[in-house]
């Protein structure tokens, strides 16, 4: 096995690195081995519950270790290449995540605390880089001693690594969870988002007045700094005016390909355009998002982005694992271990104080003492800036690098103590503690309808919830639609509605109903099953087309199944019948029979079922009947109580309509007016008697009344 392996290994070294091999087969090869490895790490990770990030990162220390030298000079650069657009895609992604909504449920906290966090573990760790810079015993590697910091810069941005939580983890170890939408998971999130935004400026901040005082302070070496100030400033400004534009002229195109490498290109473009202003290709990438974030096709371009950034984003996690020195940690590791514990507590006991300050009480504060504690995949961009500015030296990349990983690879472990160590406070300490004031405000959306896809049938259904004040949201994957819906004031998302960001941002999870109107049948259905991953709870209600199309959808179990030619023949029959001057009454009665005949076999034994039975044998029994109140009839000017029509009819008078305005359950004090329109409920001899009272003698027989029937 060991000789296989040997074998195995120096193919690959000789097909990745020598210089037999073309290029083309070095990059193919080193793409093929990170593939698989990222792919195996992936699954390792996913069985045993942790983040995928781990798995990559791993697999990439495993790659590391079998190529000490790298996979040759052209493998190498272009792995790179890709990594870094790996990076750019990821802050990217995060950059679309942030949402003003998601802040400002929580926004004291997560914007001044986390400012506040971020200051002082800037300041504890230049405070720590500072030690080890003044302790000769730990600058070395190997045998021979090197400085670790070269310069004032450097002790500044080993600080600023170590400022901000990663947030793909977080993220991924609050879902894994079900915490995400928990107060002290919006928390935690928020405070995250807040910290990645403050260190790219920064970073950029102290290297740019790092090369100034490198350089000697000429006028010329201000003009980096000048030049990213001003790139932010375009990108906050301009850029906030157009990109969305330019997404939604990709938008109207209609396809997913094309609006796809429109979001791939705003994100390339800008960070290849910051690159020229000076400022790091990753940064530009993730001004661009936040650009996009709260435009209406922020999330759009989340769910569309998503597939091929989690590739590039492996690339980028396996090629750091493969940069991890393992020789220089095991050299190193007691080292390693304690600025692990040093960093990540400098953050996480400041946010657990920061928390308690703002009242943020009971399981909050410890959430943020273990669930914050993996560092950001920011810092990979840090520190890679500062090695190729000169500012960083080799040995502190790998010190950092080693941290920063290992970091991460504890983060999900430590998390899991917040149930355990609160539940102790909670029997202890914390046992009189009183309930935290402070409360997630409920979302806008719960226990609502959502409807996906039907265009203009969807906003018919819309306009009749609203006007009886019931919640939903209209997911609509078409743009036209979309824009019309928009242009109506209806509540919708634009989006793939097999996306899980769209379905997040539907909040299907505490949904009601859920109405999938997509055109192909397996489409919808495959809606209706990630629906129900979430909410196995949901109601589903879909139209057929056809008998093949019911019983798919019997064996699919959805709630209500609605025929939807056989509903329209119905309706066609309707008219035809009423242009023959059929009764109202009779053409409704026979419409109910022929439509209880169809369904009964659908929903024989329903409950449901069997009460609209009852409700419409009790059709033919009462019937609703309007009365036009005429100048002679002694009902006019008389309240309901005065003109005893219950007493000497047996009507029951349940509707009035006066001066356009309606109202369905009249008082008795309710006066009637010439012109009014009434309603009655009572059997054929009631109305007959009831024709009569709201009549004149001159009127004659009660055939002359002016009444119309139309049954209940």
């Amino acid at each position: 096995m060991t000789d296989f392996l040997t074998r195995v290994r120096a193919w690959l070294l000789d097909a990745t690195g020598s210089m037999s091999a073309t290029n083309e087969e070095a990059i193919l090869t080193a793409l093929l081995l990170i593939v698989v490895t990222g792919l195996i790490g992936g699954i390792a990770a996913k069985k045993l519950k942790q983040p995928l990030i781990l798995g990559y990162i791993l697999a990439g220390v495993l790659v590391g270790i079998l190529f000490k030298t790298g996979f040759g000079e052209v493998a190498n650069t272009a792995i790179n290449s890709l990594a870094n657009v790996g990076v750019a895609l990821l802050l990217f992604s995060m950059g679309l995540e942030f949402s003003k909504k998601d802040i400002r449920p929580v926004f004291k906290v997560a914007v001044f605390g986390a400012l506040a966090q971020v200051l002082f573990t800037f300041l504890a760790g230049t405070g720590i880089a500072w030690l080890l810079s003044r302790d000769p015993s730990v600058n070395f590697a190997g045998d021979t001693k090197i400085p670790l910091f070269s310069s004032n810069v450097s002790l500044f941005l080993f600080g600023i690594c170590f400022v901000s939580t990663s947030t793909a983890v977080v993220l991924k170890t609050l879902s894994s969870k079900g915490f995400e939408n928990s107060l002290s998971g919006r928390v935690m999130i928020g405070v995250s988002i807040v910290q990645d935004l403050t260190v790219m400026p920064l970073m950029l901040l102290v290297c740019q007045l790092g090369a100034l005082s490198s350089s000697g302070g000429g006028l010329s070496s201000l003009m980096p700094l000048v030049l990213s100030t001003a790139f932010m400033a375009l990108m906050l400004t301009v850029g906030a005016r157009y990109l969305p534009k330019l997404t939604g002229r990709a938008a109207r195109l209609e396809s997913k390909e094309l609006f796809l490498l429109s979001i791939t290109a705003i994100a390339l473009v800008s960070g290849a355009i910051s690159v020229a202003m000076e400022v790091s290709f990753s940064f530009g990438a993730f001004l661009a998002g936040i650009v996009l974030s709260d435009s209406a096709y922020g999330r759009k371009a989340l769910s569309e982005l998503s597939s091929v950034r989690d590739f590039f984003a492996m690339l980028f996690f396996v090629s750091i694992g493969m940069m991890l020195d393992v020789h220089y940690l095991g050299a190193h590791w007691l080292l390693v271990g304690a600025l692990v514990v040093l960093t990540g507590l400098a953050r996480t006991t400041f946010l657990a104080a920061v928390t308690w300050i703002f009242k943020y009480r009971n399981v909050i504060p410890v959430a943020m003492l273990f669930g914050m504690f993996p560092t950001s995949e920011i810092a990979f961009v840090v520190i890679g800036t500062g090695l190729q500015d000169g500012f960083i030296t080799t040995e502190l990349y790998s010190l950092i690098l080693c941290v920063v990983v290992c970091s991460m690879i504890a983060g999900p472990v430590i998390n899991n103590l917040t149930v355990p160590v609160y539940s102790l406070l909670r029997r202890t300490v914390w046992r009189n503690l009183q309930s935290t004031g402070i409360v997630l405000p409920q979302p806008d959306l719960d226990g609502h309808m959502v409807l996906i896809g039907g265009g203009r049938i969807s906003r018919v259904i819309a306009h009749v919830l609203i006007r009886l004040n019931l919640k939903y949201v209209i997911v609509e994957p078409s743009y036209d639609a979309y824009r019309e819906a928009q242009a109506e004031g209806v509540n919708v998302i634009y989006g793939d509605p097999m996306s899980d960001v769209i379905l997040n941002a539907a909040r299907v999870g505490s949904a009601k109903v859920l109405v999938p109107m997509i055109p192909k049948l397996e489409e919808s259905l495959a809606v209706v099953e990630l629906a129900r991953k979430v909410n196995p709870g949901i109601r589903t209600v879909m139209c057929a087309a056809s008998p093949e199309n019911e019983k798919r959808l019997s064996e699919e179990n959805v709630d209500e199944i609605i025929l939807s030619n056989f509903e329209v023949s119905l309706e066609l029959t309707r008219r035809i019948l009423v242009l023959n001057d059929i009764s109202e009454a009779r053409i409704q009665n026979y419409l109910d029979s022929v439509r209880a005949s169809r369904y009964k076999p659908m929903l024989d034994g329903s409950p449901a079922f069997a009460l609209a039975e009852k409700i419409r044998a009790f059709h033919g029994l009462i019937e609703l009947r309007w009365t036009q109140i005429q100048p002679d009839s002694p009902l006019a000017g008389r309240s309901i109580e005065e003109s005893r029509v219950r007493a000497r009819t047996g009507m029951s008078i349940v509707g009035v309509v006066h001066d356009g305005e309606v109202d369905a359950n009249p008082r008795p004090d309710t006066v009637l007016h010439v012109g009014d329109l009434i309603a009655a409920i009572g059997n054929e001899e009631q109305a007959a008697a009831f024709a009569r009272l709201t009549h004149s003698a001159m009127a004659g027989s009660p055939e002359s009344a002016t009444t119309m029937t139309i049954p209940i």
